[in-house]
């Protein structure tokens, strides 16, 4: 019964320190690299690395760790817009490019896609969102946005779920195309 009793007063003074250790990043608005995209990111992002895609799209990746989670973001500018496509199709497009990344990310488990999210102010914009687990049971909570010259995939990955909610939903949806 002693035994107990301590573990429960150590368990209630050691997980509230460690929870206070956790804090959440300040999000600001972010030029994505040379995309023309705007995004929600954690301050202190580092720049963007700029490549070419086989297609000749300029691909923008950044990614940041803070404390035990990786806060991560890819955009890409299509050499050529996409101006006689409609918005279900740039959803396929967009899921094909999210079905690729599984397989760069090596994603053994998702929850499935939740497709058809918008941007008020981007009626032409569609967004899909998913939930992963890698080999090693890192857990991501990663978001796609797509329109006729752009794509943006924001991904928060750990070794759990992101604790912060509020924080989580804002980056996610934190996209801007400009």
């Amino acid at each position: 019964m002693k035994n107990l009793v301590v573990g429960i007063l150590l368990a209630l003074f050691i997980l509230p320190l460690h929870a206070q250790e956790l804090k959440p990043p300040r999000l600001v608005k972010t030029a994505v690299g040379a995309s023309g995209c705007s995004a929600y990111l954690p301050a202190g992002m580092p720049e963007f690395e700029q490549s070419k895609s086989e297609d000749d799209a300029d691909v923008y990746t950044s990614e940041i760790a803070l404390d035990s989670f990786v806060f991560g973001c890819i955009a890409v500018k299509f050499a050529a817009p996409f101006t006689d496509s409609k918005s279900a199709e740039l959803e396929d497009l967009l899921i094909a490019y999210m079905d690729y990344l599984q397989g760069a990310f090596e994603i053994t488990g998702a929850a499935g896609y939740g497709r058809g999210h918008t941007l008020e102010a981007y009626p032409d914009a569609r967004g899909v969102l998913d939930y992963w687990e890698d080999g090693e049971g890192n857990q991501f909570a990663v978001m796609g946005w797509i329109d006729k010259s752009h794509l943006g995939f924001l991904y928060i990955g750990g070794g759990r779920e992101y604790p912060f909610f509020n924080v989580q939903e804002m980056y996610l949806k934190g996209w801007r195309f400009e």
